[in-house]
């Protein structure tokens, strides 16, 4: 797999796509026509070849209003998605609207999932408005800034989630922001120097 930037995102070139994208790309076409969304955690590591198993895609939306969510509920249930929390869509926005996460899989599935939260803080907004566009031939995932998912997975701390953070800078060190990454560290107050993270 290649790795080109270019003005309108992430390019991955050679990239053979697994079972775990294709079920991220088929969603995301559904989800995009309802809200703005970015993909955020593990899942970010694993599309750029990181050898890490998930059983969820962590995604981050703009809120939807309750009609809008419905329509979304039945276009899902309508292609073969189930939500693993409820089955009354009323409930799950509900869910939704008190900053829980709502989990989507195909039907008869457990894992992997889609773990849906509407956007709830400045960090959740910030990452869709400065989402990273990543193509894979003509399909497209926006991912968070990578300044800030290094952050937050140290802010973390976690085996897997410093691991994350580390295999993030070493592929990207070239094009990080440096005030960005520093000041969200900062927010964040997470140590990167000890992991050979320079700011």
């Amino acid at each position: 797999m290649n790795i080109q930037h270019t003005p309108n995102g992430i390019l991955l070139t050679n990239k053979a796509l697994s079972e775990l994208d294709i079920f991220v790309l088929d969603f995301l076409k559904i989800l995009e026509a309802y809200t703005d969304y970015v993909i955020v955690s593990g899942y970010v590591t694993i599309l750029f070849g990181r050898a890490r198993g998930t059983e969820d895609i962590d995604t981050i939306i703009e809120k939807m209003d309750r009609k809008t969510f419905e329509r979304f509920f039945n276009d899902l249930t309508e292609r073969n998605y189930w939500f693993l929390n409820s089955d009354d869509r009323n409930d799950l926005f509900d869910m939704l609207n008190e900053n829980l996460a709502v989990r989507i899989a195909k039907s008869n599935e457990i894992i992997p999932n889609i773990e849906l939260k509407f956007a709830k803080d400045y960090f959740d907004n910030f990452s869709i408005r400065n989402s990273i566009k990543v193509w894979i031939d003509d399909h497209k995932i926006k991912i968070s800034p990578i300044e800030l998912q290094i952050a937050y997975k140290l802010y973390l701390s976690g085996d897997k989630d410093i691991e994350d953070a580390i295999y993030l800078y070493e592929i990207f060190k070239d094009r990080i922001n440096k005030k960005t990454l520093k000041n969200f560290l900062e927010e964040f107050d997470a140590d990167a120097t000890k992991y050979g993270i320079e700011i």
